[in-house]
């Protein structure tokens, strides 16, 4: 009787796949907060004109690609994926004598995450996953070649940033794939900065890292 009142939902679909299979792919889509954590340079504390503050701005973007893993041993995988993301940073130059400036980092990039993946056991079509590694990411919008004077209104980005990422999520077994649900955060560990000494803008910076808030759906075979 109790069968007659259990959900669909319950009943295992193929629980052998991971099993049977050694390599997967799949494809996802990503939601993305771009962010940056900054240091000031000393000199920023000796300037003489009208600069007050400087603070970084989060921006809200995405990015879609493809994924390829292969699984170890039950519950561990090697995933990698090429994504292409689109996001900007912003930075709020505060003066004393005039309006806010803001300078706005425009990235198109390809990211090569790599990770390695636990997952727990799904006896009811649901289970939860960790995982953590490294992302290179290439920016082809990147100004590291640019010739960029005192006065010029930019801030550049190096086009190579390296950055260690952690997160977790939730995966659901469908007939066919297994569709899950990722939450990741990426925080650069190589300065991004590219600094012009002598710059109003770049010069009054020494670092900036990079980060990445992902929300990522994706669906794997």
């Amino acid at each position: 009787m109790f069968c007659l009142f259990q959900s669909a939902s319950a009943v295992p679909k193929d629980p052998n796949r991971i099993l049977r299979k050694r390599f997967f792919w799949g494809i996802a889509f990503s939601g993305t907060q771009a962010m940056m954590k900054m240091q000031l340079h000393p000199a920023f504390w000796m300037r003489t004109d009208s600069l007050k503050s400087i603070n970084p701005q989060s921006q809200i973007g995405g990015g879609f690609g493809g994924t390829v893993a292969m699984r170890m041993r039950k519950n561990w995988e090697w995933k990698m994926a090429t994504m292409l993301q689109l996001h900007n940073r912003n930075i709020e130059f505060n003066w004393v004598n005039k309006p806010v400036e803001t300078l706005t980092i425009e990235t198109i990039s390809l990211d090569i995450p790599l990770t390695l993946k636990y997952r727990s056991d799904m006896p009811n079509n649901t289970g939860f996953f960790v995982l953590g590694g490294v992302r290179w990411s290439h920016d082809f919008q990147s100004n590291e070649g640019l010739v960029i004077g005192d006065t010029k209104p930019i801030v550049a980005l190096r086009a190579n940033t390296y950055y260690y990422e952690f997160g977790a999520g939730v995966e659901f077994r469908l007939d066919y794939v297994d569709l899950s649900i990722e939450l990741k955060m990426s925080n650069g560990f190589s300065n991004g900065l590219v600094r012009v000494p002598d710059s109003y803008y770049s010069g009054s910076m020494s670092t900036l890292f990079p980060r990445l808030f992902s929300i990522t759906l994706m669906a794997q075979n």
